[in-house]
């Protein structure tokens, strides 16, 4: 996708030496002032003719074509931009599923355990056969679990692979530490976001592109000079004289009626401007407004994780444990146990389901502000 661009920024440079071209000489041969009843009595005519064009007209549409380097560029920066940032959401999902799977498998090791317990208390009677098939049921889903995580991580894996233009079926794992961020606490500053954005910096660039046009469209007020020479001679065995013609041409293009029509594009382009330059600081604002949100999603992120870590995901432990407890001093339920040991687990989930969000809200907020 990148090679794209590369390739449309070469396609311009080679573009651009064409304007600095001359226009082709014109060369015209053919018989001039000759009788129709007596072809031998008129001459032959051979006639050159050449514009030399205006250095100033060339340098401006160089310029222009030059212009437009920098929009591919700048183009080719913001699609960079939403792949880093799919690349780091499927990296990030990739991490909350890993995690996900550990705690599966910490918990399928829980329910293992408290079926042995089960199965030992069946053989005295102290148990019902009913309350062991339904902890069988939860193991065996538990594996169905890990089975579809699996399959994710996987498809994570395919899918970095594609963005990373390399075989599909390679496998390769992740590192899962993560790294605290705090784009809470910055100020949101319209200055750094319009240096920042390469989409951003693509108005500027097409503002820019706008100004080399009218720059264009100036240069049509310059004249155009030629020349053309022109030389005749007779078929009589007695010829008359030779003769010659040699004329310098100028366009002359400040006449009224001549114009009007770069007059009228340099304004026009000057509305054009103008509207692109709206439309830049439509994009700023609204960057901002997005960015200020983005900031207070992941302060409440923030918050809702360090409760589940210090709060909720303590509270659902204490429970099981102490039902695990009870149920071992045969004072407690298997039914208990089995639901204390589930809503841990699903705790856990919903805990690392605010992590995914957060790990997203922060890839946004960094695929606003162009961040690597």
């Amino acid at each position: 996708m990148l090679k794209m661009y590369d390739e449309q920024i070469s396609a311009i440079n080679n573009y651009s030496e064409g304007a600095k071209s001359w226009m082709p000489s014109t060369f015209s041969t053919g018989p001039w002032q000759t009788p129709y009843n007596n072809f031998r009595e008129g001459m032959w005519m051979f006639s050159g003719q050449q514009m030399i064009p205006n250095r100033t007209k060339q340098s401006a549409n160089y310029n222009l074509m030059q212009g437009m380097l920098s929009i591919e560029k700048q183009g080719k920066g913001a699609k960079k931009n939403g792949m880093f940032a799919m690349a780091k959401q499927n990296y990030n999902e990739w991490i909350v599923l890993k995690k996900k799977y550990e705690v599966l498998i910490q918990t399928d090791s829980l329910l293992q355990y408290v079926l042995k317990v089960a199965q030992l208390r069946y053989t005295y009677n102290k148990e019902k056969l009913s309350n062991i098939y339904k902890a069988q049921a939860d193991l065996f889903e538990l594996r169905n679990m890990q089975t579809m995580f699996m399959a994710d991580i996987r498809m994570k894996n395919v899918e970095i692979n594609t963005l990373m233009n390399i075989d599909q079926s390679f496998i390769f794992d992740i590192d899962t530490t993560l790294k605290p961020k705090h784009y809470e606490i910055k100020l949101t500053d319209t200055a750094l976001i319009a240096s920042s954005r390469s989409d951003i910096k693509q108005y500027d660039a097409s503002i820019d592109l706008v100004r080399l046009q009218q720059k264009v469209e100036q240069s049509k007020r310059l004249p155009d000079f030629g020349f053309s020479i022109t030389h005749m001679q007779t078929y009589r065995v007695m010829p008359m004289p030779k003769l010659y013609s040699a004329m310098a041409m100028m366009v002359i293009p400040i006449a009224p009626f001549a114009s009007k029509e770069y007059k009228a594009n340099i304004k026009g382009l000057n509305n054009a401007a103008n509207a692109i330059s709206f439309q830049k600081k439509s994009l700023i604002n609204e960057t901002a407004g997005m960015i200020t949100s983005l900031q207070t999603q992941i302060l409440s992120a923030k918050k809702q994780l360090a409760n589940y870590k210090e709060n909720i995901i303590p509270a659902y432990i204490n429970s099981y444990q102490a039902a695990m407890l009870s149920y071992e001093q045969n004072t407690e339920d298997l039914f208990l146990v089995l639901d204390g040991l589930k809503m841990y687990r699903m705790a856990k989930m919903n805990e690392l389901d605010r992590l995914n969000t957060l790990l997203n809200l922060q890839v946004n907020y960094e695929r606003e502000m162009e961040i690597r």
